[in-house]
This record gives structure tokens, sequence and C-alpha cells, in this order.
């Protein structure tokens, strides 16, 4: 009888012992088969869409200048190919005053301003897609300029060169007359809308918009993988882990995320409660290389297809150098758009973060969100998108408070509105992440405080102070 009931015990004793081990290790049932692991289906070949300009200023015939914080006609995506085989001849250029390059500029030229992160030599291997053996002549590129007579300049922010002379074998007076802009909205300067004179430099003064962008309006917004949803983890599981898929241990946190691990965390995934992907990798020594920039962007690349499979959308933010010991890498940022506007999140990051270190994955995190409808609204009135701003009595008041905390001594009177209307810098159109929605926002500087600001009721999103 004892015999019979230890053995009975023991089988009770083994039988939880599988069911606390299964808690722990993830194995696939029938009913909850993950998907075989899919080949890669990209191979990146060109990486040169990767540039995507911050914004671009088109100089009509008759002097007029009309700016877009996106690459309006696809001028930039078509001048591309020949700006970059004109680049490599860039310590070759010659400088000029700056009165010079405004001069070419406000007569019938594109201008494009280059997002900040990348390094003068990180740009032009990416825009030609080859790897650059020189040291280009300037730390970075802020502006690229393009004439009707097909000349090219540039700019780092506070030198101004001439790229050459020659023609750039493509018509460019025919080409900027033939686009079809269609009715957007004409960007002009604080002094040409308000007569307020601002302090910046010639060619520098901040561009407003005259009305609102019609088809910038919100858009739903939800999670690309839930940690809820069974089917969505193992998907992205079955990429990440492959075969060794039945080799995981899976844990819960209390906050909502999961995370998975292979080994002693050789190979580890987390998926946290608002979606955000995070995978980290040991390093192999034994297999290494060394930095190169394209095949280390390339091989990226291939890890985001390969983990989501769309790599349409997104654009690099920066590209910094790795050293770790005896290894060498790259780390890169990835920003994405939704219907030709930058996302901005709220609560961090927008995009991809990524390491490659030794050629090989160290970093993957992903906060990216998928959209579906417009949300129809109703349209704003048609006045000057700033006084809308600046006539929201909650806006105003946080402005002049936040402005007189840095200006004690100024006195609050009529002409404060003017002083504060001056000090606007980096004017920009984005969408905000905000969970279940992406909000159509004004951006825009005032002295250290970055103000986001609602471009349908004008209400303050968001504040950043530097």
């Amino acid at each position: 009888m004892k015999e019979t009931f230890k053995s009975i015990a023991l089988i009770i004793l083994t039988c939880l012992l599988v069911v606390l081990v299964g808690v722990l290790w993830f194995e696939p049932t029938q009913s909850d088969t993950a998907p075989e692991k899919q080949k890669k289906l990209y191979t990146v070949s060109d990486v040169s869409y990767l540039i995507d300009i911050e914004s671009v200023n088109v100089i009509s015939e008759n002097d007029q200048i009309k700016t877009f914080f996106y690459d309006v006609g696809n001028i930039f995506h078509n001048l591309k190919p020949v700006i970059a085989n004109n680049l490599m001849f860039i310590n070759d250029s010659v400088e000029i005053a700056r009165d010079a390059y405004y001069t070419a500029r406000d007569i019938h030229s594109v201008e494009f301003v280059i997002r900040r992160g990348l390094s003068a030599r990180a740009l032009l291997s990416i825009i030609s897609n080859s790897d650059i053996l020189f040291k280009p002549k300037v730390e970075h590129i802020r502006k690229i300029l393009v004439t009707a007579d097909g000349a090219i300049y540039f700019s780092d922010g506070d030198k101004y060169f001439q790229l050459t002379e020659k023609p750039l074998g493509i018509d460019v007076a025919g080409y900027l007359s033939s686009l079809a802009l269609r009715g957007e909205v004409v960007y002009s300067t604080i002094n040409q809308q308000l007569s307020i004179e601002q302090s910046a430099t010639e060619g520098e003064a901040t561009l407003l918009p005259t009305a609102i962008e019609k088809d910038f309006k919100p858009i739903k917004a939800y999670i690309e993988t839930r940690p809820q949803s069974r089917e969505e983890v193992l998907l992205l599981a079955s990429r990440v882990f492959g075969s060794r898929i039945n080799f995981v241990r899976r844990f819960y946190d209390i906050n909502g995320s999961i995370v998975m691990l292979y080994g002693y965390g050789e190979l580890a995934l987390k998926i946290s409660d608002n979606g955000t992907q995070t995978v980290n990798q040991k390093i192999n020594r034994q297999i290494s290389r060394d930095a190169n920039l394209l095949k280390d962007i390339k091989f990226a690349l291939d890890i985001i297809a390969d983990y989501n499979q769309d790599i349409t959308r997104i654009y690099l933010k920066s590209a910094t150098r790795i050293d770790d010991g005896d290894l060498t890498g790259y780390a890169f940022k990835f920003g994405y758009k939704v219907n030709r506007y930058d996302v901005h999140s709220s609560s961090g990051m927008a995009g991809i973060n990524i390491e490659i270190v030794g050629g090989q994955l160290r970093y993957y995190q992903r906060d990216y969100k998928r959209f579906s409808e417009i949300v129809e609204i109703s349209e704003s009135e048609q006045t000057l998108p700033i006084l809308a701003i600046m006539n929201n009595q909650s806006n105003y008041d946080r402005i002049v408070q936040n402005y007189m905390k840095k200006h004690p001594d100024i006195i609050n009177d009529e002409s404060l509105f003017m002083q504060i209307l001056a000090k606007i810098a980096n004017f920009k159109l984005l969408y905000v992440d905000k969970e279940t929605l992406f909000i159509p926002a004004y951006r825009f500087d005032i002295e250290d405080h970055r103000y986001y600001i609602n471009a349908y009721d004008f209400s303050l999103i968001e504040e950043e102070v530097e």
C-alpha cells in the first residue's frame, strides 16, 4: 500500500514538474503553432532611398519661395543621382560668400535642407551607395542648392561652396518650371506675414505657412505587435529565434510585457505593453568583422525586413560609429513617415534603433505604429496659423510665462508679443503619436523651449525644454 501511495505521489509530482516547466519553456502545441521562419525576402542593394530631406525650398522665376516639409513632386528623388555623382567632387569645390549663395538661390532654383545627424562622409556614402575612401572638406552638409542653370552649391551651415559650374546633364530650369505644385500652401517669413523683423541673417529667416494644409488630418493608429495577441507574438518570435524557438523560455512581467530568452541570454526578445520590440544578442567574437558603413546598414535593413517585412517608409536619422574594445560597428537610428510627414513620439523614440557590431546584430528596438483611416474633422478657419496659435489664450500665457522666466527684466506690454514672434525658429509640420491617434501638429522653437501645437484646434499638445 505504501509503495502504491509513493508511486502515485511520484507521478503527481512529475506531472506538476512538467506543468511548471511548461510555463517557463515555450513549446508550441497544435493550437499554438509558430509559423516557420521565412527566408529573407530582401537583400538590399541600394540604400540611397534612406536619405530623406528635412525640407525643400522651391524658388520660382518670380522669386517666390515655396517651402515643403516633404519631397514635393519627387524633386529630391529625381535629382538625387545627379547630386550624388557631383558630390563625389566635393573637395574640388570653391568657398564663396554667403551673399553669392543666396543670390544664386533667389533667381530660380531648388534648395534641399538636409537632416542633421549624418556626417558628410556618411551622407556621401549612402546617397551614392558606394564606399567613400577620402575625407570630405566639411564635417556636415546642411544645405544643397541646385540652380536652374545646372550649378550645384552646398553649405555646412556656416560656410558656402560652389561645387561645379558645369551643367548637370539635365534641363533643371525646364524641370522646375514643369512642376505641378497643385494648390500647395505657400510659406513666407514673419516679416512678410506680420511685418516683424527677425534677427536671422539673409536666407535664414523662419518660414511659416499662410494657410492650413488640407490633407494634414488626424489618423487612427494601432500597436504593431501586441503582447496580448498570441498570434502576433508567435509571428515575431519565429522571425527572431527561427528554429531555436522550441528552446526559448517565456516570462510575463506584471506590467503586461513579455520576455523570451534563448540559452543564457544569448538572444532575448522583449515586447513591451505599448508594443515596443527589443532584441538583445551576444556577439560571437570568433566570427566578427570590422565595421563597414554600407555593409552594416544593408545588414541592418535585412534584419528590419526579416523581422517586420516593411522597410519602405523609414528614413535614416543618424549613423554613429561604435568602438567596443576590439570590435567596431555602427548604431543606426531610423525614423518613419505617415502620409509624407514625420512621426514624433511623446513617450520617447519613434522608429527603429539598431546596432551592428562586428558584422552582427547586437541591439534592436522598434517603436513603430501601424495606421488606418483618416479621421474626418471639421475644417479650421483659414487664418494665418501662427496667429491662430498665439491667439489661443492658454498657449500665449504659457509661452509668455516661459519667455519671462528667462528674461525677468522684460516688461509684459504690447511689444512683448512682437518680441516673442521674432524668436520663432525651426518651424515644422509633423504627426505626434498619441497612442491610438496620430495628431497633426505644428512644431516650433522659441529659444530653449519647443512647442507642439495641434494643427486643428490649436491647443498645446506638449512642450520640451533643452
